[in-house]
């Protein structure tokens, strides 16, 4: 009797039902932190880009004086920006074909180390007021930045688990946000330190900003930095025939899949805009308020202050609150906001009222730069991101430079206010793009992809 009261429990209630699986971490960025990886290729970014910056006010503070007439130096800021975005146009899908092949650590190393050479190569350009040489450093510096930013997207999928994205690609954002912020302070208390002829200085800071990314990109594990396996090529297959297979494969996903191509024609669209705004920050301070020098140097440094600290706020909400929000709706009211803020921007009287506005610019950018990098995430499998992410970087670059060099024509045609009125209605007109076109998709819907994924604390 005893056994059988014993054994009843058992066979009336059957085998325990297995323990719930673990509810997934909330997404934030102390969460994304715990990952050694991508914590090392964080932080890495945060000391290159700020040498960067402050690299990039040198060659416009520079640039910008080698003649003191306004319009030599738009055509010398016009020709220094073209420069450095010619090389996304021309190299940028082919960058990605390499980026999908190669180990992505190995990749970013190489990158940062031959830029380390040319940053420091600017420095005799510089001292020799040598415009073309500056421009042909400039354009190689960006050459070989084509193959380091599509390898960092593609690489971040592989660094954290699918519902962290969001919150690691915000995280991700602040590296830039931070650069902009401390590398303008950086930039225009030196120059004025030093004061105006010994800008080269910044060339041997960004110098070695990126041998300190070089050796953060290398303490992550190896095995993350690999593509997936391809099938083998064949007797007959040459390499430069594999190469352009692989190329179309890029291109077909970007012009197939509605969500990029959607992508593609929404960041076109804004950077008709916003590329003519970007080459004439510099004549528009000189011009509008008077500012000459390294006192431009320093105002121009406030501007990018008050845009990195917009930026920083409101990638702080996205990464820590709103990380399981659907991408679409970041760039849909980032679009919206940015474009209505840059409508009045320049009929602006004081200047103040100039870094308040850029202000509210910024926090309207990050939630777009976010909401774009996951959802490519999401839609792309992580073998072809670098492709389809240098062709959508190519189509925003085409129009980039389209805008950038009709900037001069139209700012002394119309005046430049009505350049930055241009440039607000066509980024408001890209978020309405975005709103009809762009699919809600969430993390929950991302394709799965046969990579591995850092265990916590790897």
């Amino acid at each position: 009797m005893t056994r059988v009261l014993e054994s009843e429990p058992i066979a009336l209630t059957g085998p325990e039902p297995p323990p719930a699986p673990p509810a997934p971490e909330r997404a934030n960025f102390a969460t994304v932190l715990r990952y050694a990886g991508f914590r090392n290729l964080w932080l890495g970014q945060v000391i290159s880009q700020i040498g960067d910056y402050f690299a990039f006010l040198a060659l416009m503070v520079v640039v910008s004086g080698f003649s003191p007439e306004a319009a030599s130096t738009t055509r010398a800021v016009s020709g220094l920006m073209i420069a450095i975005t010619l090389p996304r146009l021309v190299f940028g899908v082919l960058a990605g074909v390499f980026v999908d092949r190669w180990d992505r650590r190995h990749t970013m190393i190489g990158s940062d180390l031959i830029r380390a050479g040319l940053t420091l190569a600017l420095i005799p350009a510089f001292l020799a007021q040598n415009l073309w040489l500056v421009y042909a450093l400039a354009f190689a510096l960006a050459a070989f930045g084509t193959l380091f930013n599509p390898a960092k997207g593609a690489l971040i999928p592989t660094l954290v688990p699918p519902e962290q994205l969001t919150a690691a690609n915000a995280l991700a954002q602040t590296s830039q946000m931070l650069s902009t912020l401390i590398g303008p302070a950086l930039a225009g208390t030196t120059f004025a330190l030093v004061g105006a002829g010994n800008q080269w200085v910044a060339f041997g800071i960004n110098a070695v900003s990126f041998l300190v990314s070089a050796a953060a990109v290398w303490l992550i594990p190896a095995a993350r930095g690999r593509p997936a396996a391809r099938p083998a090529a064949g007797p007959a297959d040459h390499p430069l025939a594999r190469v352009w297979q692989e190329l179309l494969v890029g291109l077909q996903a970007l012009v197939l899949n509605r969500t990029m191509a959607t992508l593609a024609l929404v960041f076109g669209v804004t950077m008709l805009g916003i590329g003519a705004i970007n080459v004439l920050w510099v004549v528009f301070l000189k011009t509008g308020f008077g500012f000459q020098a390294t006192e431009l140097a320093w105002h121009l440094s406030l501007i990018d202050i008050a845009f990195s600290a917009g930026m920083i706020l409101a990638s702080l909400v996205v990464g820590n609150f709103l990380a399981q929000r659907a991408p679409k709706w970041f760039i849909v009211w980032g679009l919206l906001g940015a474009g209505l803020v840059t409508l009045p921007l320049g009929y602006l009287p004081s200047y103040w009222a100039v870094m308040a506005a850029m202000f509210l610019v910024g926090a309207f950018v990050a939630p777009i730069n976010t909401g774009t990098s996951t959802l490519m995430q999401i839609v792309v499998p992580n073998d072809q991101l670098g492709r389809v992410g240098a062709g959508v970087g190519t189509v925003a670059d085409t129009a980039t430079l389209l805008s950038m060099s009709l900037a001069g024509v139209l700012g002394a045609w119309f005046g430049i206010p009505f350049v930055f009125l241009l440039g607000g209605l066509l980024c408001a007109g890209a978020g309405v793009l975005a709103w009809v076109l762009l699919p809600g998709l969430t993390l929950q819907d991302k394709v799965a992809d046969p990579i591995p994924r850092a265990p916590a604390g790897a």
